[in-house]
């Protein structure tokens, strides 16, 4: 098949002149002026039902469907606040258009003294021929199967086809019955028996368990003998609701449990809000590789005015030499056809100029980087591997948050992940190449902070591959590496400056691919609680070069800047540098080394490497837990050595670093999982079920007679004040998990203290857990408990909200991440992970904390 000849996308079909607004759907062409409204109607394309019930697994897209469903379960349904509309009115109210009665005659026309004549209007809906009304009834009607896939009646487009007519009562009993199939002897005996002939439908109303006593014919079907349908108020969202329920609930059902209302255990529904977050994935018959393979189609014209809207963000600026050409873009699509599914075609593919964009995007994301590893001077789209190619356009899809963008990039990254297995398979030649370490690690770590559960769980098993490779290249050792390549005076001809170069950019490209491998295996040893695979004590090979010589976009301007800002000394032998372990030891050594180091970069991995000491620590305190007094005391000693190193590392790294947030942020965290395990809070919250939560309950409530609790809340609350301060859009991947997992700490304080108690302090001095420095009150607090925990609240009149207002709490963490993106409740576009982070954050933030005060778990 020739490749020009598919079918490039049509746009779609205008209903308007001209685009009135600057944000463009893709899937319908609407187009908004505010990107508030165009959030909300992304979400409901995206139909991830951020409403929930509480009582029951149904979820809406709207807040005022699931209120309406909410009140079935409250009893309130059958007693509304305002009466409803009458099923046919007379004829003055009609003329009037007033709001009538059922009972004849209406309130009004009795206040008038005038005759009150029921309407003879036709009903609209049997004005329509009997074949038009078949022709435009459902094929089916929606079962629970629909349900889970998002097709509800409340999302149904503006343009469906009018239902023309109502199946008798009989006939809609047959749920799941073919199209076209008679009815049984046995069904209808079945209805002769329900159905009496000596009435008009007079069988006893359904009830279900749900309605408490509630008539489901009272609330969906008109009164007996009723034609006219025009005013009367269908709730339709409701009557789906119910749907699957009614063959069942026809039979009679006892008075207790007919009302009885379902309030599940406190763990138990943690743990529903837990299976529907990121962390829980249950894969399903059509969750596969190919899932997602017609995202990579998109509406170009979309995304670039979407862009253009975001210009301080995605500014168009080159950071590549070479362009993505037609050459690069066919080979992308013949990996893509040579790895796809031939039962879903590709009906098309973005054009050169828009994946050039993505690359752009993704170089201009590294640029800012401290852990930037692939070198974008050297980076050519048009002798590069289709695979490392197809990822990099990938994570420059992946970083823009416009649903159609990053979904596109994540349907590349399973093309590219497929296609790098085989020719791995093929030539294991491969495993030594840096494209292909690249490509892996690459991808991987977009997986790992995708949002999406089945990439972040195939991206956590395929994070030791990557890691396998450079320890086996020996590119965490200082072996590989030959002596410093530098350029001389007398290298005046070009070829010799671009041999120079090249030899120097694979050496760097080869440390910083083993230093980022590090980092990203540490944090997602944060982030999913699970062992480290790599240590900062493995590292041993040379420190990073400074950070301008890799940045340098030419061999010409590389030699320039390295004979005049570093230029070399070949009177004195090169002094010895410190090693990782020894700057990590005696952190005061990086002010010692010369400019020619990227100090940034050495930082922050020495930062990172605490976090396997940590994860060391709470595993040598989880298993000498009951032990005897002496190993506590080790362990007590451990911990203060422990705790003082990093605060001392923080101190006097941060100098070195041009925004040190991150690496504030990062040393809050490790004092703050320290003392309180991120693996006891996510228990506690109910992430592996009822039991599990019980058992960490009661260790929790140990930790609250100490001071243990208390400063691990301090902590959190520090990391929740640099999260504030963040530069905009900095609050992804890591960052965000470290902003959930201590609100997900102070939301456990809050818990834990007021099911003991804790939080009935009248008179007590506030006491920020996120203010700047650690003040008298701060101090009272966390060394005697003195004062009443809690945090700032911005918009708030007061100002506070204590720890344990748990709800208050989990809004502010969650307008925290809202905010680094520029918007409110609602009102932005957000990576998938931070709107799955939200969701859970908020869940957990309802819960009923009054359960706990009773004991309950």
């Amino acid at each position: 098949m020739e490749v020009d000849a598919l079918p490039s996308p049509k746009r779609p079909k205008q209903t308007h002149a001209k685009k009135a607004g600057g944000y463009w759907c893709d899937q319908c062409s609407r187009s908004f002026e505010r990107s508030d409204h165009y959030a909300r109607h992304i979400h409901y394309h995206e139909d991830q039902r951020h409403y929930r019930c509480p009582f029951c697994p149904k979820a809406f897209n709207r807040g005022d469907l699931l209120y309406r469903h909410k009140q079935i379960h409250s009893g309130k349904a059958a007693e509304p606040a305002h009466s409803g509309r009458a099923s046919r009115a007379c004829c003055a109210c009609v003329q009037s258009k007033a709001k009538c009665m059922d009972q004849k005659p209406c309130q009004r026309c009795l206040s008038r003294g005038i005759p009150c004549v029921p309407s003879g209007k036709e009903p609209k809906h049997h004005r329509a021929s009997d074949a038009q009304q078949h022709s435009q009834l459902p094929d089916r009607v929606p079962g629970p199967t629909d349900q889970a896939h998002g097709e509800e009646l409340d999302n149904e487009p503006a343009d469906m086809p009018e239902i023309t007519s109502f199946t008798p009562l009989d006939e809609s009993l047959d749920v799941g019955r073919p199209a076209g199939e008679a009815h049984t002897d046995a069904d209808m005996t079945l209805v002769q028996l329900s159905t009496p002939a000596d009435t008009n439908f007079s069988m006893e109303a359904p009830t279900s368990p749900y309605l408490g006593g509630f008539s489901f014919a009272d609330a969906f079907l008109p009164p007996s003998g009723t034609s006219e349908l025009d005013c009367f108020d269908l709730d339709l969202e409701t009557l789906q609701a119910l749907m699957p329920s009614v063959p069942g609930d026809i039979a009679e059902v006892s008075g207790i449990e007919a009302n009885a209302i379902f309030h599940p255990s406190p763990a138990t529904s943690r743990f529903e809000s837990f299976k529907r977050s990121p962390w829980l994935w249950t894969p399903l018959q059509f969750d596969h590789a190919y899932a997602g393979q017609e995202n990579l189609r998109i509406n170009e014209g979309a995304v670039t005015s979407l862009l253009q809207t975001q210009e301080h963000d995605y500014p168009q600026l080159r950071f590549t030499p070479a362009y993505v050409d037609s050459g690069s873009r066919d080979r992308i699509l013949f990996m893509v056809h040579r790895t796809s599914s031939f039962t879903t075609p590709l009906p098309a593919f973005p054009s050169e100029s828009f994946l050039d964009r993505m690359v752009q995007v993704y170089f201009g994301w590294q640029s800012v980087e401290p852990t930037s590893w692939i070198h974008a001077a050297s980076f050519s789209a048009t002798s590069c591997s289709p695979e490392l190619l197809a990822t990099v356009i990938a994570a420059g899809s992946s970083s823009i948050s416009i649903p159609n963008v990053y979904r596109m990039g994540y349907a590349l990254q399973e093309r590219s992940r497929l296609s790098l297995s085989t020719s791995i398979e093929n030539d294991n030649r491969r495993v030594r190449e840096l494209q292909t370490i690249q490509t892996y690690l690459l991808w991987v770590s977009m997986g790992l902070w995708s949002g999406f559960k089945r990439n972040m769980e195939v991206a956590e098993s395929f994070l030791g591959p990557p890691i396998t490779m450079l320890r086996r290249y020996g590119c965490f050792s200082r072996s590989l590496y030959t002596p410093a390549i530098v350029p001389s005076e007398g290298d005046e001809h070009p070829e010799v400056q671009e041999a120079k170069w090249r030899a120097w950019v694979k050496q760097e490209s080869l440390k910083r691919a083993a230093i980022f491998a590090m980092i990203t295996d540490l944090r997602s040893s944060m982030a999913y609680l699970k062992p480290p695979k790599s240590s900062l004590t493995e590292l041993s090979c040379p420190l990073p070069a400074a950070r301008d010589l890799w940045l340098a976009p030419s061999a010409q301007t590389w030699t320039e800047t390295v004979l005049r800002n570093h230029p070399p000394s070949s009177s004195s032998p090169s002094p010895a540098h410190p090693t990782w372990i020894s700057i990590s030891q005696t952190p005061s050594l990086l002010s010692t080394l010369p400019p020619t180091h990227d100090k940034a970069l050495i930082a922050l991995t020495v930062m990172h490497g605490f976090w396997s000491q940590v994860w060391a620590y709470q595993d040598s305190h989880r298993f000498f837990r009951s032990s005897s007094r002496r190993t506590l005391l080790w362990l007590s000693c451990q911990h203060e050595e422990l705790s003082s190193r990093i605060k001392t590392a923080a101190q006097q790294l941060a100098p070195h670093v041009p925004d040190p947030t991150q690496l504030q942020l990062l040393a809050e965290y490790c004092l703050m999982a320290l003392i309180v395990s991120p693996r006891e809070t996510q228990l506690f919250a109910g992430r592996l079920g009822e039991e599990e939560a019980a058992t960490t309950h009661s260790l929790l409530r140990q930790w609250m007679g100490g001071a243990e609790f208390r400063t691990a809340a301090w902590h959190a609350g520090q990391v929740l004040r640099l999260a504030r301060g963040a530069p905009g859009k900095q609050l992804r991947e890591w960052s965000a998990v470290a902003v959930y997992q201590a609100a997900l700490t102070l939301w456990a304080y809050g818990v834990v203290g007021r099911g003991m108690g804790m939080e009935n302090v009248e008179g007590g001095m506030r006491v920020f857990v996120d203010g700047a420095g650690e003040d008298a009150e701060a101090t009272a607090f966390v060394m005697l408990g003195k004062g009443i925990p809690g945090i700032a609240v911005e918009g708030d009149t007061a100002g506070f909200a204590p720890l344990g207002d748990v709800r208050a709490v989990m809004e502010a963490a969650c307008g925290v991440l809202r905010c680094n993106f520029g918007g409110g409740e609602g009102d932005c576009l957000l990576p998938p992970l931070l709107e799955g982070l939200i969701d859970l954050m908020g869940d957990l933030g309802k819960i009923d904390v009054q359960s706990f005060l009773l004991g309950a778990m």
